[in-house]
């Protein structure tokens, strides 16, 4: 799409309205609400052969760079945090995981709407247990943590009793008695490990993971790509402790040369023949340091660029988003590009490239979309020369 329709866009969508508000208010009748109605059809289709009608696109610039990063938290948070939730159905119960005041990430524990960030535990005075309510398997079931142990453990009991006879116990016999009452109900214990601040479970794909305070590529020309973790290493100091156990911001560099750019990985870099131009897979982070947009960066003539990683294809009420991938880079700074259609079923996550289709792109050096046009399975698009 050519800057200036992109643009027109933005005003365009309002047109088929502004007419039916103007023929209405110009010929106040019955026969004159029917003549409105169809001047908005017959406009909205004129602008829909156009290319004109419908939403604005997404647009570039400065929405591919990340925002400016906040520090990370002095201490840890005090009390037990909530980092997500869901309901069982429409509306039903709602369980969570949550961030323990000690670290510990512990799911499937009930909360009110989700957004209870305490209250939720039943202490046990003078004991290290804490108890709560939880939804395993759709069930309301009974959740225990021990601090001192660092043991997860789910009860085989029937929630409404249990509650009933704990409340007894406390009353009769104190708190330390009904701990001990506790610790002899039938249950699994799941034992937790450390990681950064965190105890996780044992099968947490994180702990398979160590966190890399460095990466480091190099390139076929001898130079070097390297990345800087930016988490600190305590990850209760984070907005997003439990997201950042599997996925890692980090600071790219070229040779050492700060990118001002960011990164999860350096799995995918490819590279010209000559290294003139290099294009790493990256991310735009928002200011609590948590990935939301992917982009391709690419570096060509001493500048970095990003070029968004989904596209739309399409016009008007046919236009639909895709996946981009780079296939290869030349030295005069063209990228040759593929869009893939994704979508997934019952027997797996499918990807299909598209054909002969016009992609909109989304890049950093203008705020209009780029549309390149479309041969077999492939697109070229030129980076600026300036």
């Amino acid at each position: 799409m050519p800057p200036e329709r992109t643009a027109l866009r933005r005003y365009t969508r309002w047109l088929p309205s502004v007419v039916l508000v103007a023929v209405c208010i110009a010929w106040w009748s019955p026969l004159g609400v029917i003549a409105a109605l169809a001047a908005t059809v017959a406009t909205h289709s004129l602008l829909t052969r156009f290319d004109l009608a419908g939403d604005v696109l997404p647009v570039g610039g400065a929405a591919l760079r990340s925002a400016p990063l906040s520090p990370f938290a002095r201490q840890p948070p005090a009390g037990d945090v909530t980092l997500g939730w869901a309901e069982l159905g429409m509306g039903g119960p709602a369980y969570c995981t949550q961030m323990l005041r000690d670290g510990a990430i512990v799911d499937d524990v009930a909360c009110d709407g989700g957004t209870a960030q305490t209250g939720t535990w039943t202490d046990l005075a003078g004991t290290s247990l804490r108890l709560a309510s939880g939804y395993v398997d759709r069930s309301e079931v009974v959740l225990g943590y021990d601090e001192q142990r660092k043991v997860v453990l789910h009860f085989n009991a029937v929630p409404h009793v249990f509650w009933q006879m704990l409340g007894e116990r406390r009353q009769a016999d104190g708190d330390a008695a009904a701990a001990a009452w506790v610790s002899r109900q039938p249950h699994v214990a799941t034992a937790l490990r450390a990681y950064h601040g965190l105890w996780l479970a044992p099968d947490d794909p994180a702990l398979a993971s160590p966190m890399q305070a460095q990466l480091r590529r190099r390139l076929p020309d001898g130079r070097e790509l390297s990345a800087r973790l930016l988490l600190p290493d305590d990850l209760r100091l984070t907005a997003h402790p439990d997201l950042f156990t599997h996925t890692q911001p980090y600071a790219l560099a070229l040779d050492g040369m700060d990118s001002g750019r960011h990164v999860c990985y350096l799995h995918t870099v490819i590279a010209s023949p000559g290294g003139h131009c290099i294009v790493v897979a990256g991310v735009c982070l928002d200011a609590t340091h948590r990935p939301v947009e992917g982009v391709w960066l690419v570096y060509w003539r001493g500048h970095w660029q990003a070029v968004c990683r989904h596209v739309f294809v399409g016009e008007g009420e046919q236009r639909r988003s895709a996946s981009l991938d780079v296939l290869a880079a030349s030295d005069d700074g063209r990228l040759e590009l593929q869009a893939c259609r994704e979508w997934a079923d019952a027997k797996g996550w499918h990807r299909e490239p598209l054909v002969d289709v016009a992609l909109d792109l989304m890049v950093e050096w203008r705020q209009t979309a780029v549309s390149v046009g479309g041969r077999g399975q492939r697109a070229w698009l030129a980076l600026p020369s300036g």
